[in-house]
């Protein structure tokens, strides 16, 4: 079952996050962003947070298909759907945008927060303190299996639905959780 293996430079385009532009006395852009806070292990969460900026290419915004992880201390990747909105990754975040004909989105999520990947870049970086940053070269050059596209799918579905899984899990635990205490609050009353 073994599959070849790739650096993510061979399959996939690295982009950093964007920095807020702002110069005195010119007017500036506000634009929808995906900030760090809202990546979880469970996707994304929140409301997008603003950048200003004085203009914008096509490639600096998020596509469906788009796997982001954070710049600090990487601990999840999640796969950008929504595509109702133009939105940027803020400064310190970084982009995947893999190839669609050679590397499924999903997959690559499921292979860097499975495969202790993000450990392995952390590791690379050097920093010997309790944040640890990880370059775009770090990430271009991390090797992962490539199995044949179908194979790929598959597994993507699998992550995308133990995902959904651990989500209504949590979901349970909190109404189980408050249906308990509202029955305590209730003896004392």
């Amino acid at each position: 079952m073994n599959s070849a293996k790739t650096t993510l430079n061979t399959c996939a385009e690295v982009i950093p996050g964007v920095l807020e532009q702002k110069k005195a006395g010119e007017e500036a852009f506000l634009y929808d962003a995906v900030m760090p806070w809202q990546l979880t292990p469970g996707g994304l969460i929140g409301e997008y947070g603003k950048i200003q900026r004085m203009s914008d290419s096509v490639t600096s915004f998020l596509r469906v298909g788009d796997v982001i992880i954070k710049r600090l201390n990487p601990d999840c990747a999640v796969v950008f759907e929504d595509e109702a909105v133009q939105v940027l990754p803020s400064a310190n975040l970084f982009v995947i945008r893999p190839i669609a004909h050679v590397l499924n989105p999903y997959y690559l999520a499921f292979i860097l927060e499975n495969s202790n990947a993000f450990d392995k870049l952390s590791q690379r970086s050097g920093i010997g303190t309790a944040v640890s940053a990880v370059t775009v070269n770090q990430i271009r050059n991390c090797e992962i299996p490539l199995p044949p596209l179908e194979r790929q799918e598959k597994l993507g579905a699998l992550w995308k639905c133990a995902k959904k899984r651990n989500f209504l899990l949590q979901q349970l635990i909190s109404e189980n959780n408050r249906l308990l205490r509202s029955i305590g609050e209730k003896l004392y009353q």
